[in-house]
């Protein structure tokens, strides 16, 4: 008999939306409820939200013990926690999952690698995984793969790296709506830097957790990692996006640049570039070395739909590996789970 893996979702926003409906539409995986604070959701079902047509009601709580009181003491396998981006944000959350029997698996960009930015709290979650016998991991499209996991595996046939450059260039017109603000479009220049300085905006996040992910794995004996303030991209002409008319001269999108030093040379390069009309869309790898390898993918993948890809691929995975907190060079090759069943 096919046992689906349970799983209990924290966040139902834009990206958890798309999630939980990509979730209940995937055989292998059972989404038993979601836990979200929005008091517009009390009493209502996920399906009344995604304005779906199905005879099924998945509840939506308003805390975990609210869902502990109807779901039972362990609610499900694993707990998909798909809300913030800041670990201390989230880490309470995460504990709570551990203590009724849960694992983790999460779209927080910080907890893709922890260790530096947050090394205490990092030890405290591997610690209680371990005393729980449970597992944790931070995964997505971006952080997560394309701009690291995908380099390190792409570094093996080099007998020797030199340095890795990779390029993320995104059509940002194409990408849901709070994506587009997210990166200033429509903002003067000024509003932009003022956004930019005081966090209302954050650009990209990750690219110093792909560094040092790049530092662990490869050895690279880096002496820092250093994400640079956001550059916004602006209109030289006028151009009508999703979200707004952008005139020429305003915010288009913005490029985030990420660099690993050792001995004051760039051994690491992350660029990420969104913005409206941004063409040709790519994923790129460059590895300098021996031999030289470079890697494009034409289009690139759409982050969305790669991000609920990822985490979704990553519930067996993560239910069977050991207990911890772990990060994605960490665990086995990932891959398509779609017919990987509980029990299995």
């Amino acid at each position: 008999m096919q046992i689906p893996f349970k799983v209990l979702q924290f966040g139902l926003g834009t990206m958890g939306r798309i999630i939980a409906q990509t979730l209940m539409d995937r055989g292998n995986l059972e989404l038993v409820g979601v836990v979200d604070v929005n008091p517009e959701y009390a009493g209502k079902s996920v399906e009344e939200i995604l304005v779906s047509d199905r005879k099924t009601s998945t509840l939506i709580f308003s805390s975990l013990k609210s869902a502990l009181q109807v779901l039972g003491e362990q609610p499900a396998d694993i707990a998909l926690i798909a809300t913030l981006s800041s670990l201390k944000d989230i880490a309470s959350s995460i504990s709570n999952c551990f203590e009724v029997g849960m694992d983790v698996v999460s779209l927080c960009e910080e907890l893709s690698y922890p260790y530096i930015r947050h090394p205490k709290l990092s030890r405290n979650l591997d610690m209680l995984a371990k005393k729980h016998g449970k597992t944790v991991l931070g995964t997505g499209i971006n952080p997560g793969f394309l701009m690291d996991l995908l380099p390190i595996c792409l570094s093996a046939p080099c007998q020797r790296v030199d340095a890795i450059h990779v390029t993320r260039c995104i059509n940002s017109s194409r990408r849901r709506s709070s994506f587009q603000k997210k990166i200033g479009t429509g903002m003067s220049p000024a509003d932009f830097k003022k956004a930019i300085s005081e966090g209302s905006i954050t650009g990209h996040v990750g690219l110093v957790e792909s560094i040092r992910m790049f530092d662990d794995a490869l050895n690279l004996g880096l002496d820092s990692a250093v994400e640079l303030p956001p550059e916004p991209v602006i209109a030289s002409t006028d151009i009508e996006t999703p979200i707004a008319d952008v005139k020429k001269g305003e915010v288009i999108g913005l490029k985030s640049n990420g660099v690993g030093l050792k001995q004051g040379t760039e051994v690491v390069t992350l660029s990420f570039i969104a913005h409206a009309g941004a063409e040709p869309e790519f994923d790129e790898v460059r590895i300098e070395g021996y031999p030289k390898i470079v890697q494009r993918i034409e289009g690139g993948v759409q982050g969305d739909y790669g991000t609920v890809g990822m985490i979704l691929n990553m519930i067996p995975l993560v239910i069977e590996a050991p207990p911890g907190l772990f990060t994605m060079k960490d665990l086995p090759c990932p891959r398509n789970t779609q017919s990987f069943w509980s029990g299995d």
